[in-house]
């Protein structure tokens, strides 16, 4: 009897330390993860259209741009965070939101009509994110068109 109660408690303690590897370990693909900056979102609606070459290409400069503006506010968003400075955080998720609008209309401005509207319908709609949504996200509501 002692037995299988030690066996079911070190079951249970080998489970606990298992388990956040396995829920941290969902973030770190480009299935987009919080810490992509949607990204995942917007290739999957762009896997909807028929792009041509050169669609492809201009898409493709908007996205770089804004990873690598992500990338600078990524580093700002932890120094804030470190400083614990509720304006800059702000500051920075107010940066960050612009640099994705203007990435996501440079990516409509490549597209025709159609696309656009197919584009629109594909990408989750900006209240419904879920866990990883902010406030300023659920206030915005509909849709992300512009």
């Amino acid at each position: 009897m002692k037995t299988s109660v030690l066996k079911t408690l070190a079951l249970g303690c080998a489970l606990a330390l298992v388990t956040p590897l396995f829920v941290l370990g969902k973030d770190k693909g480009t299935g987009g993860g919080k810490h992509d900056g949607g990204m995942g979102a917007v290739d999957e609606a762009l896997s909807k259209l028929q792009l041509t070459a050169q669609q492809k290409a201009k898409i493709e400069e908007c996205k770089t741009k804004f990873r690598d503006c992500l990338s600078t506010y990524r580093e700002e968003a932890k120094q804030a965070k470190r400083s614990n400075d509720p304006e800059k955080k702000k500051e920075t998720a107010k940066s960050i939101a612009e640099k994705r609008r203007e990435m996501m209309d440079g990516i409509r401005a490549v597209l025709t009509v159609e696309q656009k509207k197919t584009f629109d319908e594909a990408m989750p709609k900006r209240g419904a994110r879920g866990k990883g949504g902010s406030k300023a996200d659920s206030k915005a509501g509909g849709s992300a068109t512009q």
